[in-house]
């Protein structure tokens, strides 16, 4: 057996709201090969994961799983709980796991779960996979050895501490945020609102200020012109050049590279030009310029200034061990970092203790190896400098700080030029003033870790994250309104419509359709861009104040959701198209995954259904927005009823378009007086209106605004491009729309009836990945809708042979009582178009339903271009006598 797919959909998706991994396994030989009937296996399974006893399964109760283990199942249900039980002893959460055959492919199986870590999640299941084949071969697993991989994985991308308490904040605030790389880089909010964070860079932080902090000497030199007390000290190349200077300070010295971070490298209390030359040494594998200061006797604390304020403080204490008497100091280390808040790096709230060249360095100045042991109760400090970092732990003082020293600290970080800082000062005493105890600022440091102010060692912790966040974004969520717009037919008109309802209103909108992305009505990315991916491009747009996105269902299946929410959630209808895919077979599973959009809301949020559709109709249970239900038909009973509960409905009355709220009318205006509704023939544009309409009173538009925007609203290029246009070509009326299934085809025949013009000629097909009986409904429905067809294919077959999909529709027209001389098959669509075209005579009306827009228009303009040529009659003064014009 193999995997054949692993992928995570990360936003709300069809299977769940929750992010998921989606894997599909070929059985092979496995295929519906049941566990009881395998010999030992089970066993070997329990044995090999005992908890598995704690998995309810299907019958919910514990132990639920192991029953049906026992009574016989399928493989690639135990592969799911395998995967779930390897993660859940890796750490992550599990809440959903379900596992079905794919349709068409014998032995395949699709296994869903969720997912906390993406990277662990899918290593967890290759995990489980290789476990349960392992298995079935009768060979030994390793499941320490898996679960401990899993772990690996998951560290080397899991967020740091300091960028986790940041998330946490954002979350209690409810602003979005999402992770922009596999490092610490963040978005928190969405469009114009948007900011960024680093760890602890903000996108307000001075890049200056950043290098600054960075060079240690400029860093000395600004403090000490302001005024701020730093230590007196050199920058050197050489040995040679470190002991000169030690010699010319004449006292103390502490020695770290000019370039250096987190405490690395760094020896401090040197009294002999031997051990400044071992620690030179030392720093120098670093980079080459070091630093070589006066030492400053005190303890070492760090101030964290945001803004213009102290937000914490923290006593810092070295890396070191507490002897027991019978341990040696490696031993003692080893012990310490058996602790489980100990991680190898940022990950855990404190960092193992690295033996390296400076702990070394440091035993042998106190005479003492790493096979040293320690008298019970004895302190030995393995460093000298107190980072977080190497080893070292942290005491908050934050109310102990004097008032001089929190100015100190809100001074040098101004002069530094940064808006998050850690202030290294060295001081014997945080409660006495700098100016009265000789205090020094040692460091100034950008993107300061946060970690031990929020997790301390000793004292209260301090909400660092929070100040941060506070100070990046002082008020409101970071959100700008969100329109999702979803049904099988009608989305890109409402998009667009809605979207000219806010643009309208002097708002940057950023938009998404099955033509591309448009950013203040500019085309910014052109293709189908109604996907997660398009949703998240506009969102990340740093110009947009209001996001209309067009969501169509095979963004849904294939990778969810690119927003965490709608404020406003429009379903227009349900009909049949895309069956076969995705497993979708019904009207009911399309409706199921549609609802999605609806779901996926809060309660201030609005829900706009459209109550003349049972399937959209019954959405309204399943969400937990405020429905605004939409109709044409005259005395809807589910508008009824809702109006009767006090809900919103915006419905047609008399030829007029009025919005209720329970027993409250407002007339927005007569159908006819929106264009695209075509004088009111057009019924499937009304239901779009009303669902603009809807949405626009639910963003809070006034209705003369939308009457008055939805009155400039036509079926033309500018506002409603490749939707029902009108062309006249040679007396022959050329409407131009995408309609590509069975209820788009019917509205436009419905529609075009009511022009009652002379012929009514289509140029239809069908995508070649639909089912035949869904070809079939086209062929039927074109029938009845047309008086002569022109059936053509899509360039891309998707699957079929060609002429496939045309034997279908002619077959079925002419079985729907068409006369098959008034039927011509012509695969090229272009070519299609033109011998219908050709076909006509003035007064006929010519429909093209296209998959390429482009080249139509282009056809149509070059025929109307020849058209206008040949009608012009030049004026008289144009004319040669007696020649040839």
């Amino acid at each position: 057996m193999e995997i054949r797919e692993i992928q995570a959909i990360e936003g709300a998706n069809g299977y769940s709201h929750r992010p998921i991994i989606r894997a599909i396994v070929d059985l092979q030989d496995w295929t519906e090969r049941f566990t009881n009937e395998l010999e030992d296996f089970r066993y070997r399974l329990i044995e090999h994961l005992p908890t598995l006893v704690e998995h309810h399964c299907s019958r919910g109760k514990l132990g639920g799983f192991l029953e049906r283990l026992h009574e016989g199942t399928l493989i690639g249900h135990v592969i799911e709980h395998v995967t779930i039980e390897l993660l859940t002893q890796a750490g992550q959460t599990m809440k959903y796991g379900k596992t079905m055959a794919v349709l068409d492919q014998p032995g395949w199986y699709e296994i869903i779960f969720n997912y906390e870590s993406k990277v662990g999640a899918i290593e967890g299941f290759k995990q489980g996979f290789l476990l349960v084949k392992t298995l079935l071969n009768q060979d030994l697993f390793n499941v320490a050895l898996a679960v401990n991989q899993i772990k690996s994985v998951m560290a080397e991308c899991e967020l740091g501490v300091s960028t986790q308490v940041i998330v946490e904040t954002c979350k209690e605030r409810g602003i979005p945020v999402h992770r922009l790389n596999e490092g610490s880089l963040l978005q928190l909010g969405y469009g114009r609102n948007q900011r960024r964070i680093q760890a602890t860079i903000t996108d307000a932080t001075s890049s200056i200020g950043v290098d600054i902090a960075c060079d240690k000497e400029i860093t000395k030199k600004i403090l000490s012109e302001g005024g701020v007390p730093v230590p007196y000290g050199y920058i050197v190349r050489t040995e040679e050049e470190a002991v000169k200077a030690f010699l010319e300070i004449e006292t103390t010295v502490v020695i770290k590279p000019l370039n250096g971070n987190q405490g690395k490298g760094v020896t401090l209390q040197l009294t002999s030009t031997a051990e400044v030359r071992a620690a030179f040494k030392v720093a120098q594998t670093y980079g080459e310029w070091v630093i070589i200061e006066k030492y400053i006797e005190g303890q070492h604390y760090r101030l964290i200034v945001v803004g213009e304020r102290l937000i914490a403080a923290a006593k810092r204490l070295p890396a070191h061990v507490i002897g027991d008497g019978r341990s040696t100091i490696e031993e003692l280390v080893a012990q310490t970092n058996a602790d489980p808040l100990r991680g190898d790096d940022h990950e855990k709230v404190l960092t193992k203790i690295k033996i390296d060249s400076v702990v070394l360095l440091n035993l042998t100045l106190k005479n003492l190896t790493l096979s040293s042991v320690p008298g019970e109760g004895e302190v030995v400090y393995l460093r000298d400098s107190a980072n977080l970092s190497t080893g070292g732990i942290a005491e908050d003082v934050t109310d102990l700080v004097h008032p001089d020293n929190v100015d100190l600290a809100v001074y040098a970080t101004k002069l530094i030029g940064l808006d998050v800082a850690g202030i290294d000062l060295v001081i014997e005493d945080i409660e006495a003033s700098y100016r009265e105890r000789g205090g020094h600022i040692i460091e100034v440091n950008a993107a300061p870790g946060i970690r031990m102010h929020h997790y301390p060692s000793k004292g209260k912790a301090r909400n660092v994250g929070k100040a941060i966040v506070d100070q990046v974004m002082p008020s409101g969520n970071g959100r700008i309104p969100i329109i999702a717009i979803s049904g099988t037919n009608g989305k890109t008109t409402t998009t667009r419509m809605i979207s000219k309802l806010l643009t309208d209103q002097q708002l940057l909108v950023g938009m998404t359709s099955t033509d591309g992305i448009y950013i203040n009505k500019k085309m910014w990315i052109k293709g189908d861009m109604t996907g997660p991916e398009s949703a998240k491009a506009v969102l990340r747009h740093p110009q947009v104040q209001v996001a209309v996105l067009e969501t169509a269902r095979g963004g849904i299946l294939r990778s969810g959701l690119g927003y965490d929410y709608a404020d406003v959630a429009v379903i227009t209808n349900v009909s049949n198209d895309h069956l076969g895919q995705y497993g979708i077979e019904t009207l009911e599973d399309i409706a199921h995954v549609k609802s999605l959009v609806a779901e996926v809301v809060k309660p201030h949020s609005y829900v706009v259904l459209n109550a003349d559709d049972p399937h959209v109709v019954n959405m309204a249970e399943r969400t937990k927005g405020r429905v605004i239900f939409f109709s044409t038909e005259k005395d809807n009973i589910h508008i009824r009823k809702h109006l009767g509960k006090g809900g919103i409905a915006v419905f047609v009355r008399r030829g007029m378009i009025v919005l209720c709220q329970g027993a409250q009318i407002c007339r927005i205006c007569p159908v006819k007086k929106i264009p695209v509704t075509w004088d009111g023939k057009a019924k499937h544009n009304i239901h779009n209106a009303l669902a603009a309409i809807a949405s626009g009173w639910a963003l809070g538009i006034s209705a003369s605004a939308i009457r008055d925007s939805l009155q400039e609203f036509s079926s033309d290029v500018e506002h409603n491009r490749g939707r029902l246009n009108l062309y006249e070509v040679e007396g022959v009326n050329v409407f131009v729309d995408y309609g590509h299934n069975a209820a788009g085809i019917q509205e436009i025949a419905k529609t075009l009836k009511h022009f009652k013009k002379k012929t009514l000629v289509g140029c239809v097909t069908v995508p070649g990945d639909r089912p035949d009986e869904t070809v079939r409904e086209v062929g039927r429905i074109a029938a009845k809708g047309f008086q002569r067809l022109i059936i053509r294919e899509d360039a891309n077959l998707r699957g079929r042979k060609p002429g496939e999909i045309a034997q279908l529709l002619y077959d079925e027209a002419v079985l729907s009582g068409m006369d098959p001389s008034k039927i011509k098959v012509v695969l090229p669509e272009t070519e299609a178009f033109c011998q219908g075209l050709d076909s006509c005579v003035p007064g006929d009306t010519f429909v093209m339903f296209y998959e390429h827009l482009e080249p139509i228009e282009e056809e149509i303009l070059k025929r109307m271009e020849l058209q206008k040529a040949l009608s012009y009659i030049p004026p008289r003064s144009e004319w040669v006598v007696g020649g040839e014009f």
